[in-house]
């Protein structure tokens, strides 16, 4: 598509260049002059244009453009030229003849050639790749773990002594008849009971601290 386009541009150019030099060197129009009069009587160019009267006659003539200019006299087959560089109607006359020849040049503007514009190659852009997003991953918090109360100490309740009952054997129960030792014997048994008595509660008192 490019090189085509480039080609067509390029021809678009030309044709245009073509155009105004062709405008700038101007065309040229004809007009004879035969049996006193001018052939044709009226001419239409453009802005630009050359105008050349010849004279076909015998007798000399000439051409007087108001606003233009004159060509000179012209005896037979002899040629004279005026450039027209404005648009409009310009009569003339024979400037020997006066109004007993008389003509009309018409001159009309140049149209400004539209210049060809070559067609424009649309590019086709890649469309941009939007950038996926990575999801954010929250973070997993570990479950906390339930601590397990500590296990209070449980006081352990100490049974309270067992209370010993020491019977102490009533002297007048326990004890035989007097002896005839006038009770010693008595004595004895009791403070052996009585030390036996110490000894047990002794013996409860250390486990129970234990």
């Amino acid at each position: 598509m490019r090189p085509r386009a480039a080609r067509l541009a390029a021809l678009a150019a030309l044709l245009l260049f073509i155009a105004l030099a062709s405008t700038a060197a101007g065309a040229t129009a004809s007009v004879n002059i035969s049996g006193f009069a001018f052939v044709p009587a009226s001419l239409t160019i453009s802005v630009g244009d050359t105008v050349t009267w010849t004279n076909k006659d015998a007798a000399a003539h000439s051409a007087v453009v108001n606003g233009v200019g004159q060509t000179p006299v012209l005896s037979q087959n002899q040629s004279g030229s005026l450039t027209f560089n404005a648009a409009g109607t310009f009569p003339y006359v024979c400037g020997i003849h006066g109004a007993a020849m008389m003509g009309t040049v018409i001159v009309r503007a140049v149209a400004t050639p539209v210049p060809t514009v070559a067609p424009t190659v649309a590019r086709t852009v890649a469309p941009t790749a939007q950038p996926t997003a990575v999801p954010t991953v929250e973070p997993t918090i570990p479950p906390t773990p339930t601590t397990s109360p500590t296990p209070t100490a449980t006081a352990i309740a100490t049974s309270a002594a067992p209370t010993v009952a020491v019977v102490v054997p009533s002297e007048t129960a326990a004890a035989p008849a007097a002896s005839s030792d006038g009770g010693g014997s008595s004595s004895l048994i009791i403070a052996g009971a009585a030390i036996l008595a110490i000894a047990v509660i002794a013996g409860v008192l250390t486990r129970v601290r234990r």
